[in-house]
């Protein structure tokens, strides 16, 4: 496993989480009430935040390489949309 990769959500049936993406494109009424986009927009502008570009879609090709390749197995998520 990484030691970057997060370890601080609480998904009983993973050992880590991983997502090389941020934010996301609107695709329902559903997405009018977002709570992600809600909390990433708080960080627009902050320099260095992971959310410093809001919930503007886009990669972080500095977390493709994770998670390194995994000796024993693991649980591994990664995010879905």
């Amino acid at each position: 496993m990484h030691k970057d990769c997060e370890r601080q959500f609480k998904i009983e049936w993973t050992d880590a989480t991983w997502n090389p993406v941020r934010g996301c494109t609107k695709v329902s009424p559903g997405c009018v009430h977002c709570y992600a986009e809600t909390f990433a927009e708080r960080f627009r502008g902050v320099p260095g935040h992971p959310f410093e570009f809001g919930f503007d879609l886009r990669l972080v090709p500095e977390k493709l390489g994770e998670p390194d390749p995994v000796v024993e197995a693991e649980k591994d998520f990664s995010s879905t949309r």
